[in-house]
């Protein structure tokens, strides 16, 4: 089974909507179709303001961003936008607040998630009593469970967590990082956490024998070939090929350039190699167990959104990109671990919250 994207949206049909607020009521005796220049003015105004406020930009990226990781996970049965469209309510009970996603769970369970982006300045989230009162509320009225999607820009990972684990100062609920961490529930949407032997190096071979000297001290020279290699093993399997391009570009193990030369001081080889970067003692630890991490799927994927959307200079040219479905489960088939050739070896680990309050995370390597 696998997600697929159930409507496409034509921008006739979905612009229709936008007049109810561009056009909130009628005047007098004119037909909407005559209030065609109104309705552009207003959306055109609406559009600048927004594209000129750069908290709003992020704010619309980090919830697509989410999207796009859900899908990638390819763990659930649907994803979809919950906080559009208008509805009705009974105010008896209070407010309702819509959250911005609804997601349907392999077992039927059903999740609303409210994403938040947090500041790379901020180690603690903020959310208004009030607006959580109220979509504790919508979920109650919905039959859906309530969780927070915080994506932490300064390290660049998410957390999932229950709004029992924010804490109330005031008008606010708040929620720090380190307790983000420890209730993190990202498994419930397929994420984990995926290790492997360093180091990966991108190699490109030359061929000494047609080097020459172009002046001004440059070389001039011929690619003979190239390679990839984990752990100084050459990798030829296709699948294991893909898997290590996806970790080599989007993991966040540090990568250096290294120039090899033969005995007549000719470039044999450049090595463009990735390594955890760490002091001595992770280093140690990293050689007894035998593997680094690479951090979160859904960090790495993330990684991948954000560079598809942004400019080099960080700059914004689009806000989502179409996620591919479960692209993430597809980079490490089932079957991996049975392959007895593999050359890239991969381990996978699942984190969840311990069932006792104790700050304790159990980590889980299936395979």
């Amino acid at each position: 089974m696998a997600l697929r994207r159930g409507r496409k949206g034509n921008l006739g049909l979905e612009v229709m909507p936008l007049l109810e607020l561009a056009l909130p009521s009628p005047d007098g005796q004119r037909l909407l179709s005559d209030r065609h220049a109104e309705s552009v003015t207003a959306i055109s105004d609406a559009l600048g303001e927004s594209l000129g406020n750069i908290s709003r930009l992020q704010g619309w990226q980090t919830q697509y961003a989410f999207e796009a990781v859900v899908v990638a996970l390819g763990s659930v049965r649907l994803i979809k936008t919950e906080d559009s469209g208008l509805f009705y309510f009974d105010d008896s009970d209070g407010e309702l607040q819509p959250p911005d996603f609804r997601v349907v769970l392999r077992d039927g369970t059903q999740l609303l998630v409210e994403v938040k982006n947090v500041a790379p300045a901020d180690l603690e989230a903020k959310v208004r009593a009030k607006d959580m009162t109220a979509s504790q509320a919508y979920a109650k009225a919905t039959g859906g469970r309530l969780l927070y999607a915080h994506f932490w820009s300064r390290m660049g990972v998410w957390t999932l967590v229950d709004p029992s684990v924010f804490n109330r100062v005031g008008n606010q609920q708040r929620l720090p990082i380190i307790d983000a961490v420890k209730a993190n529930e990202m498994h419930l949407l397929g994420d984990g956490m995926l290790a492997s032997e360093p180091p990966l190096t991108f190699s490109v071979r030359m061929d000494t024998e047609k080097e020459k000297l172009a002046g001004n001290g440059w070389r001039a020279l011929t690619i003979g070939g190239v390679e990839l290699s984990s752990a100084g093993k050459v990798i030829t399997n296709p699948d294991e090929q893909k898997l290590a391009w996806f970790l080599f570009w989007h993991g966040d193990w540090e990568e250096v350039t290294e120039h090899c030369f033969d005995d007549q001081g000719r470039v044999e080889r450049i090595d463009f190699v990735c390594r955890p970067e760490t002091d001595d003692d992770g280093a140690r630890r990293i050689a007894q167990q035998g593997f680094a991490f690479f951090g979160p799927l859904s960090k790495l994927y993330t990684l991948r959104f954000l560079d598809a959307i942004t400019t080099d200079e960080g700059g914004i040219r689009a806000l989502r990109e179409e996620p591919e479905p479960a692209l993430l489960a597809q980079l490490v088939p089932e079957d991996y671990w049975a392959r007895k050739d593999r050359v890239l070896k991969i381990w996978r680990f699942q984190l969840i919250p311990a069932a006792e309050d104790s700050g304790n995370v159990r980590a889980e390597n299936p395979k």
